[in-house]
């Protein structure tokens, strides 16, 4: 009796067991030889089929394909031909092809019942969707079923292919059971990071009863600053953008990715509440007494999303003194950094020496005293000891790159780069314009910040996914250790306990703590080069399945899951945010063009923003210092929640009114007063 469901009888037997003396069927694994049918020659790597037992069908994935003849030796063949290729046989030599077929699963057909039996001598057929889906796990999942990517089948249905998603369960990739996710594959083909922002997507549109956010750092150009924007724009609602995608060769979606999405159950959308994280330029900080970063214009940020219009997501990464003290460790040369160096900087923390100014007045006040006196300690610290803090500390601004500055920073209610998250937020934390000792710090505190905040119960959040890129840089495997690497290992070891999950990718697995990458409960493989495959992470591998990923195209992957029996290849459609050259190049700054400026802050503030011709019209023979004045205070009254319903109309009220120059406080003052006004 077959199991109907589990074999598409549609398509035809494809092929039939085959066992022997050398290669008999096990619980695990069967083998059989293909048919010389049209379906039959669609089988490939990857593949799912299933086959009977006595009382159960087992679901396999095909793996070595071989093909045989009767022939003993090559030597045979030769001869026969007399050594000529051009030789017509006398008759054809018979062929057959096989297939390995490891086994994810058997399903009894008594529900109460399991088994493991081989398969038995008969024919093969393609698996249905809901063969794969049953020996992928599914129905064990305890938590919500995550797409992760798309299985395409050989069996074929009007020329499509039958298309199945791949799930992971919830409660193994967020926890509590297990977690994590990690990415491994060759550099430059697009894949680590698109998969996360899929993955990201997917678990944001998939997990609808919990809190979930995510935090990613951007160490590539523009690559995630733009996730908030669509991938495509009907040129019906804006004409004057849809020539900008136009223009940048951004036509959207192709069908078939779009398909993909369907099958997936996913919805094709950005993600709708980015928040983008910068450092302020090096050289951007006036010196003044308290620094507020709500008056630091975008403009002054180390960001490559910074046109007006555009700005209204993005924020400051500002830190005193007292905020990097801590990471002191990961500053200094360890050379420098000895025992007596670092017992002042603890002074200095004990001290609560929060700014560089104040920093500067201690160490005046240690020299004034050596001077007068002649011990040379002050305050248990050698005179020698505080003039190489003095030496070391001078150029601390410029090692860190402009996020120290010299003042106090007051952020008061703006949001931080290592503050709670809020539901489906997207916090991106870009680091691409930073090399070196800054970018390791901003990564390192924001990091242990957030920690932090999950070991206090403040997140913000029920699940907060972390990705980190480069893995084997920040968590490398070996004896070196460093406090992010710690903290990485930690939130592989138990941060499934307080909601925190670690999304990471590189390109050599092998390089990676062996912690971080064991605790991963889902692992995703694609193109690795050779000299990675060496490494004794991928013997569980066959040889097959390491040969195919030395050339996996873009898009497709292997999937290695905690349910999963033996590794599935799939595939994933492309992002459906905008990434990388396209962003800049669509929502970047319009030289010379202060209406482009106004349509792009409007179109941020209003559903209906106004057509650019009107803006033309109104603006014409205004200097265009007062229209970004004007268009500026528009911007600032919504930031400080103060916004006007009507921004086109407070803006063109603003440009009777020129705001003067000012900083942002003071701005918003007459903003207020102004809008108290149109209210009156």
């Amino acid at each position: 009796m077959l199991h109907e469901d589990f074999l598409d009888i549609a398509s035809g037997p494809i092929g039939r067991v085959v066992t022997s003396e050398e290669y008999p069927a096990t619980a695990h694994e069967f083998y059989f030889w293909t048919a010389e049918t049209p379906a039959a020659q669609n089988l490939d790597i990857g593949h799912i089929v299933a086959a009977e037992a006595e009382d159960a069908t087992a679901v396999a994935v095909l793996d070595d394909p071989r093909r045989y003849s009767d022939l003993q030796s090559f030597l045979d063949d030769f001869y026969a031909y007399d050594g000529d290729p051009a030789l017509e046989a006398l008759s054809e030599r018979v062929e057959i092809l096989v297939f390995r077929a490891r086994v994810l699963a058997t399903k009894h057909r008594y529900e109460r019942k399991k088994s493991k039996r081989p398969v038995r001598t008969g024919p093969v057929f393609f698996a249905t969707s809901a063969a794969i889906e049953f020996a992928l796990g599914s129905e064990d999942f305890s938590g919500h079923k995550i797409p992760m990517l798309l299985h395409e089948n050989g069996n074929e249905k009007n020329g499509t292919p039958q298309r199945t998603p791949l799930y992971v369960d919830g409660d193994y990739l967020l926890g509590p059971e297990a977690g994590h996710l990690n990415i491994t594959g060759m550099s430059g083909l697009s894949t680590k990071t698109s998969h996360a922002l899929f993955t990201i997507a997917s678990t944001f549109q998939t997990v609808k009863d919990k809190k979930v956010a995510a935090l990613m750092f951007n160490v590539k150009g523009a690559d995630l600053l733009f996730l908030d924007k669509h991938v495509e724009v009907d040129p019906d609602d804006d004409p004057e953008l849809a020539e900008r995608y136009e223009r940048a060769g951004q036509r959207g979606l192709p069908r078939d990715d779009r398909e993909m999405y369907a099958s997936l159950g996913l919805e094709v959308k950005p993600f709708e509440n980015l928040r983008i994280f910068a450092p302020l330029t090096f050289g951007g900080d006036s010196g003044a007494g308290k620094l507020y970063p709500a008056d630091i214009p975008v403009k002054k940020l180390n960001t490559r999303r910074r046109s007006r219009g555009e700005d209204g997501c993005v924020y400051p990464i500002v830190w005193d003194l007292e905020d990097v003290l801590p990471h002191a460790g990961r500053i200094f040369d360890p050379t420098d950094y000895d025992d007596k160096f670092k017992g002042f900087v603890e002074y200095l923390r004990a001290g609560q020496v929060r700014t560089m100014r104040r920093f500067h007045a201690e160490i005046d006040e240690a020299f004034a005293y050596f001077e007068e006196s002649e011990s040379s300690y002050w305050n248990g610290h050698h005179q020698a000891t505080v003039a190489k803090v003095r030496n070391r500390f001078g150029v601390l601004p410029s090692k860190c790159g402009g996020l120290l500055v010299n003042g106090e920073v007051e952020y008061g209610d703006m949001p931080q780069v290592d503050g709670p998250f809020e539901d489906r937020e997207m916090r991106v934390v870009d680091i691409s314009q930073l090399s070196g000792v800054p970018q390791d710090l901003v990564v390192t505190k924001v990091i242990n910040s957030v920690w932090e905040l999950a070991e206090t119960g403040r997140l913000g959040v029920d699940k907060l996914i972390i990705f980190v890129d480069e893995l084997n840089k920040y968590a490398p495997s070996g004896a070196r250790t460093s406090s992010l690497k710690d903290t990485l290992v930690d939130i592989a070891a138990r941060g499934r306990h307080l909601n925190l999950m670690l999304f990471g990718a590189q390109q050599f697995r092998s390089k990676v703590d062996d912690e971080v990458v064991g605790n991963a409960a889902t692992s995703l493989y694609g193109r690795i080069g050779d000299e990675e495959l060496t490494n004794s992470s991928y013997r569980s591998f066959s040889q097959t399945t390491r040969e195919e990923l030395l050339q996996l195209e873009k898009g497709r992957l292997l999937l290695r899951h905690a349910h999963y029996a033996v590794p599935v290849f799939g595939t994933f459609p492309r992002p459906m945010v905008l990434m990388g050259k396209q962003g800049t190049d669509i929502f970047g700054e319009q030289e010379g063009d202060p209406a482009s400026s106004v349509l792009a802050v409007m179109r941020n503030l209003t559903s209906k923003p106004p057509a650019i011709t009107a803006i033309r019209s109104e603006i014409e023979g205004v200097p265009e210092e007062q229209v970004l004045q004007a268009l500026d205070a528009v911007q600032t009254a919504h930031r400080t929640g103060h916004g006007a319903a009507d921004p086109y109309k407070n803006f063109r009220w603003n440009l009777k009114r020129p705001t003067r120059t000012g900083s942002g406080r003071r701005d918003a003052s007459r903003i207020l007063s102004g809008l108290d006004r149109m209210r009156d």
